[in-house]
């Protein structure tokens, strides 16, 4: 058919290699028959070989697309893509769990509606960077959920541009840090901070304090250490247990905030010690006001699990540049001045001196020596009458405790009872003191003088131990005084530390027939309903208000105010520390006792 029906066409065919009488030769025609069927198969074979090549390439552009989009999906970062106009068009799986949105919700949310307020800016201008074709750095920043909850991220932005517009997005790859961050928070928070009390500790006020000396000696100001003990704090801390203490500790902590600038730092030193910093101080004069306020605001009553506690604090002071030039010494010129403090009565402050380095010293000697001067026999008891006013007649014997050190002489016990308590030893040595003054009126009282009684001062150590009650009992059974020749006198401040505590014990004494006086009777901050329950037998004026009675006024209302307390409530009045005619007049005519 090809040949015989078709032979006009072939005859146009020209070939360079056919003849023009081609159509007359067989052979030539099936050669070019034969050419063509060649060409068009190869053609043929290479279309389908071309076929399956585009084929296959469009399958690994897909795969390829797949595995992207399922890597995106899956990725444990949060990855999301946004348009120049800051539009969200992709966010992966992870980026949706964390931020508390489904697909369907990214519809209409923008850049700004998902960053933290706080960096918008930086957000901003680190996109417009990135669109401009610069590289993306690694930042970190934060994220707003659904829920309005911060998330901590690490991440950076990234241009995609796949048009010749120029128009393109940007990705953004982050990684969620919050627990990360969280985890150097806490690390940073127990590295810095005290546990209980939520103060910087130790280490994180040294470097606010190096900071505060560092800034003062560029601006040539002051800068002052203050260093607080709280006084008799073992005592409430072993009768009422540790939670209770626990609790004080952090109630203390809170006021003492109250009391300095923002500029300032409180810290928790351990214990009961505290430390403030008061940068860029003008002189003594106000660091003196600081010291006043936190005498004023501690000790005000608190009240925890129904027991009023009222506190006290000693605190000593340094000065920079004036007593040193490092942050160490500082605090350690404070503590000393606040040793001083405490040998004071407690509830004072002090600045430090000089001189009291030698009184540290000595402070040292005594902690090593005064654990054996009981079994070396060195401490001595004296006796101070008590004379009534109206007859002159001895009615009493107050027992006065000294230390007869072999090199330092005859100690009052200002300088070795606050060692003895914090070493535990004024237990032993208060019953030694309780035995002899009862011996000593018993042998009294055999020799035939005038039956009188015998004062001794009980620590509020003493006071609060356990086992006060059966010491007093044991004593009055191997001295053989009668109950009602014993006086046992406290100070208000020990009885207002644990009011509660207090009158339970002394009524328990009460019940012994052992007769109670309250010392320093306005020192304190006892009121007169206090002063019922205690069931006390005598007040005793302090010295303090008694030394200038005749021409300060202040102190004789207070001495009236106190005499007319005790009449009115049917209790002795002892004034302390009468060593003038104006003053014993004075006594007479507002009817105090003795």
């Amino acid at each position: 058919v090809l040949l015989g029906g078709h032979q006009g066409w072939w005859a146009n065919v020209s070939m360079p290699f056919v003849e023009k009488n081609l159509h007359q030769n067989g052979l030539h025609l099936f050669l070019l028959w034969f050419w063509v069927s060649v060409l068009n198969a190869a053609v043929a074979v290479a279309g389908v070989f071309l076929m399956s090549v585009i084929r296959r390439e469009n399958q690994d552009l897909r795969n390829s697309q797949k595995g992207m989009s399922e890597f995106l999906e899956t990725a444990s970062d949060l990855i999301f893509n946004v348009d120049r106009d800051g539009r969200l068009r992709f966010a992966n799986r992870a980026w949706r769990r964390a931020m508390g949105y489904h697909g369907s919700d990214l519809q209409g949310l923008n850049l700004k509606d998902i960053v933290h307020p706080e960096f918008r800016e930086n957000c901003s201008h680190e996109f417009d960077r990135v669109l401009r074709g610069e590289a993306g750095r690694v930042t970190n920043g934060r994220l707003l959920n659904r829920h309005d909850e911060v998330l901590e991220v690490e991440g950076s932005l990234t241009r995609c541009c796949l048009h010749n517009d120029g128009l393109g997005t940007v990705w953004a790859i982050c990684r969620d840090v919050t627990e990360h961050k969280k985890a150097q928070a806490e690390l940073y928070r127990l590295a810095h901070y005290d546990q209980l009390t939520g103060l910087p500790n130790r280490a994180f006020f040294l470097d606010r304090l190096n900071h505060s000396i560092a800034l003062a000696r560029r601006q040539g100001r002051q800068v002052a250490v203050l260093f607080l003990d709280l006084d008799r704090f073992k005592i409430i801390n072993d009768t009422l247990g540790h939670v209770l203490g626990d609790r004080l500790l952090r109630e203390m902590g809170q006021r003492l905030r109250e009391c300095i600038r923002e500029v300032d730092a409180v810290a928790r030193m351990g214990g009961d010690e505290f430390t403030l910093c008061l940068g860029n101080v003008d002189g003594a004069e106000s660091v003196e006001k600081v010291a006043k306020k936190i005498l004023k605001n501690l000790v005000r009553p608190l009240c925890i699990d129904g027991h009023e506690l009222f506190i006290t604090t000693s605190i000593g002071i340094s000065l920079f540049p004036d007593h040193h030039q490092d942050a160490q010494s500082l605090i350690k010129k404070a503590d000393i001045a606040m040793y001083h403090a405490k040998a004071q009565g407690r509830n004072n402050y002090q600045f430090y001196r000089e001189e009291m380095d030698s009184d540290v010293e000595k402070r040292l000697v005594l902690e090593t020596a005064i654990r054996k001067a009981l079994e070396m026999d060195q401490f001595r008891i004296f006796y101070q009458p008590k004379v009534d006013i109206a007859s002159g007649r001895i009615t009493a014997m107050e027992a006065l405790l000294r230390w007869d050190h072999p090199e330092l002489g005859l100690l009052p016990p200002n300088e070795f009872i606050p060692l003895a308590e914090e070493t535990g030893l004024i237990f032993s040595i208060g019953e030694w003191v309780l035995l002899q003054a009862c011996l000593q009126n018993r042998r009294w009282q055999q020799r035939g003088l005038p039956r009188m009684r015998v004062a001794v001062n009980i620590s509020g150590y003493q006071l609060q131990q356990r086992e006060f009650i059966d010491v007093v009992r044991r004593v009055l059974d191997e001295s053989g005084l009668a109950p009602c020749d014993l006086e046992i006198e406290v100070t208000e401040t020990v009885v207002m530390q644990n009011p509660e505590s207090a009158v339970a014990i002394l009524n328990q004494v009460r019940d012994l027939g052992v007769m109670i006086a309250i010392d320093d009777f306005g020192t304190g901050y006892s009121s007169l309903a206090h002063l019922k329950r205690f069931s006390v037998n005598t007040l005793k004026i302090d010295k303090s208000f008694m030394r200038d009675v005749e021409v300060d006024a202040t102190d004789a209302a207070i001495a009236t105010a106190i005499i007319s307390m005790g009449n009115s409530l049917k209790l002795q009045v002892i004034a302390e520390g009468v060593e003038t005619e104006g003053q014993l007049d004075f006594l007479r005519d507002h009817r105090c006792q003795e």
